[in-house]
């Protein structure tokens, strides 16, 4: 009786066992593809919640096949100089936005196209939802309306390093330009942030420094996130960066530096030339030269 009892027991485990395997499979599955959307995805996208930087992606999976889905999100600029008519199409039509090659695998692909599936409406529909209107105000209490010249100039110092990061992010200046009179020519290893508030609006600007979605933005603000009020007050600089544009005067600085280049050589020929002509007038000491004849 023992012995028949102790193989239903170790049956009855197995049985659990191969339940919570069963259902801990596809669950795990969920989170991998929740979490890279959540960290990869969500900066530019949403779900069922209107376009902000990059399209809505509810149902996408009903609109677009699964393989061209992957490999747009692998390379989307390959598919688009390929000319790929929907890729070109995506990329036209929200202001030729480069979207970041992902180095995800098929599989975690997959399992972000099940995440959005899950997440999607039941019931697909061509009207285009609307983003809910965006609100970010600063510890004051001030949305970017009500934004005035002093949050613009705090923001300034923000993006050129004036002001540091409470987290020690890296400086804005240091990667990316803006043209304002009043601040200083910045990086040109990213995207030039001039008219960045009307190409991507607040939402997603925000979206973008509280979540980079760009790698290598994404490894210069590992565990040095914005705070609340940072994001505010650069989102207040660049709206009026982006308002005043049409009044400043872009800088060639390539011209000025070939220019000065050019100055620059001749002036150094010129002092040259001075120093070799006196040298070549009076080649030996003149008075070395007397005692050498006197005491001939």
């Amino acid at each position: 009786m023992n012995f028949f009892t102790g193989i239903s027991f170790k049956r009855s485990l197995t049985t659990i066992f191969l339940l919570i395997l069963l259902f801990t499979i596809p669950l795990s599955s969920q989170t991998i593809g929740e979490k890279i959307f959540l960290t990869t995805c969500r900066a530019c996208h949403t779900i069922g919640q209107g376009r902000l930087v990059g399209p809505d992606l509810a149902n996408v999976h009903k609109r677009l096949q699964e393989g061209w889905i992957i490999k747009f999100i692998k390379s989307s600029q390959t598919m688009v100089k390929s000319g790929d008519p929907d890729a070109v199409k995506i990329f036209n039509e929200f202001n030729k936005i480069i979207m970041p090659d992902q180095s995800l695998t098929d599989p975690q692909i997959i399992s972000v196209i099940n995440y959005i599936k899950e997440k999607s409406p039941k019931e697909a529909t061509t009207k285009e939802v609307k983003a809910p209107k965006f609100t970010l105000k600063n510890s004051l209490g001030f949305n970017l309306d009500e934004a005035g010249r002093d949050e613009y100039k705090l923001g300034q110092q923000y993006f050129t390093g004036e002001k540091r990061f409470a987290n020690d992010g890296p400086s804005c200046l240091s990667c990316h330009n803006v043209v304002n009179d009043n601040v200083a020519s910045g990086g040109l290893l990213a995207k030039d942030l001039t008219n960045a508030y009307s190409r991507l609006n607040a939402a997603g600007i925000d979206a973008i420094i509280s979540n980079p979605p760009f790698p290598v933005m994404k490894t210069a603000f590992d565990n040095k996130q914005l705070t609340k009020n940072e994001r505010y007050y650069l989102l207040a600089f660049l709206k009026q960066v982006d308002y005043d544009s049409i009044y400043q005067h872009p800088v060639n600085y390539s011209k000025r530096f070939i220019y000065s280049g050019i100055v620059g050589v001749i002036l150094l020929f010129g002092v040259f030339g001075l120093v070799w002509f006196r040298r070549k007038k009076g080649t030996v000491k003149k008075d070395i030269f007397k005692r050498q004849l006197k005491s001939k």
